[in-house]
């Protein structure tokens, strides 16, 4: 962000540099923290749209700084803060504005109608902009939080930290954006209602990269599926339905195109699994045989002449109806058959 072309342009972009810093900070960009941001953004009328662009590239779940770039920030930020705190409460704003007043003199005046709406969106976000200020000043006295201590006769984060083991910071994000508003429960008895309910969460967690954790790096991944399967357990602390949802679309669909696809299947699909752009549903289990892939009746023959596949289910036993709470939604299956070839 600090060597952009934009900055350059425009030094009165600094002025979110600390607001985005301390969104960041917990290294977790919730739906509704990015929801405010990206409507407050919006209704900045002296910012072109190529600079709201910009700046929404900066707060983009998928792709989030990284431990470099956020040093640079606060070493950035540090300039106009210095190691003293001030006299008088200081906000986000504030030290924004310091910021592009050190890049541009003269930028406060330019803030003089931007300044309200800039402090709406501290506000929105619910940082405590006094406290969270104190993070620019190495030293400061605590704050009222951190004077208040738990008494225990042990160390309480020590099962924790068994428990979690490697997977303690994956475990944590995923527990953050939990907790966000976006993923409060409906009070609803209506199946319909709850199931786009679900698929709205299983959209945010895809937002922010999750669904996407074990696919190779080339289409949208992180090939890691220790992640993958960490996530899928701790979503299983706040709802079963959304376990199924995304272990059907990311595992069972993506895992069984990543595995059992060649690379052009790949190509032409696992990006678009990942993100959720293409939900999909898994075809193996029949009414009449359950979960016995040997008894599966469905056939697939293959046409030399056409080049394709004729997919023929002989009898109602042999329907495909337990495919992962997906029929709903999915766009497309991986059917599991037998291939007749020539007979």
């Amino acid at each position: 962000m600090i060597n952009s072309k934009a900055l350059k342009n425009n030094p009165n972009l600094y002025a979110f540099l600390p607001i985005f810093y301390m969104v960041w900070s917990d290294a977790v960009l919730t739906p509704s923290e990015l929801a405010t941001i990206h409507s407050l953004i919006d209704r900045q009328d002296w910012l072109t749209a190529q600079e709201k662009v910009f700046l929404l590239e900066q707060v983009n779940p998928a792709l989030p700084p990284s431990p470099d770039e956020l040093k640079d920030w606060y070493a950035e930020i540090q300039k106009v803060t210095g190691t003293k705190p001030p006299d008088k409460k200081e906000s986000l704003v504030d030290i924004g504005i310091k910021l592009a007043e050190l890049h541009s003199p003269g930028a406060a005046n330019a803030f003089s109608r931007s300044r309200s709406s800039l402090s709406r969106m501290e506000d929105t976000l619910g940082l405590i902009s006094n406290e969270a200020v104190t993070s620019f000043y190495p030293g400061t006295q605590a704050t009222l939080t951190e004077q208040h201590n738990t008494d225990a006769s042990f160390d309480v984060d020590a099962p924790a930290r068994v428990l979690d083991g490697a997977q303690a910071d994956t475990i944590r994000k995923v527990k953050t954006l939990l907790s966000d508003r976006e993923f409060r429960y409906i009070d609803t008895d209506t199946l319909e209602e709850y199931r786009e309910k679900v698929l709205t969460w299983c959209r945010l967690l895809a937002d922010q990269g999750f669904g996407a954790m074990a696919y190779p790096k080339e289409y949208g991944g992180q090939a890691d599926m220790d992640k993958y399967f960490t996530i899928m357990e701790t979503l299983s602390y706040h709802d079963l339905s959304l376990v199924i949802k995304f272990g059907v679309q990311f595992g069972l669909f993506g895992m069984s195109v990543y595995f059992l696809g060649t690379e052009k299947h790949h190509k032409k699909y696992l990006k678009s699994i990942g993100t959720l752009e293409l939900p999909g549903c898994f075809a193996m289990t029949e009414t009449g045989h359950g979960s016995n892939v040997r008894g599966v009746e469905t056939t697939a023959t293959y046409d030399h002449k056409t080049r394709s596949f004729v997919i023929h289910t002989p009898h109602r036993n042999a329907q495909k109806e337990f495919i992962g709470n997906a029929a709903c939604h999915a766009q497309m299956a991986t059917v599991f058959t037998k291939l007749m070839v020539e007979g």
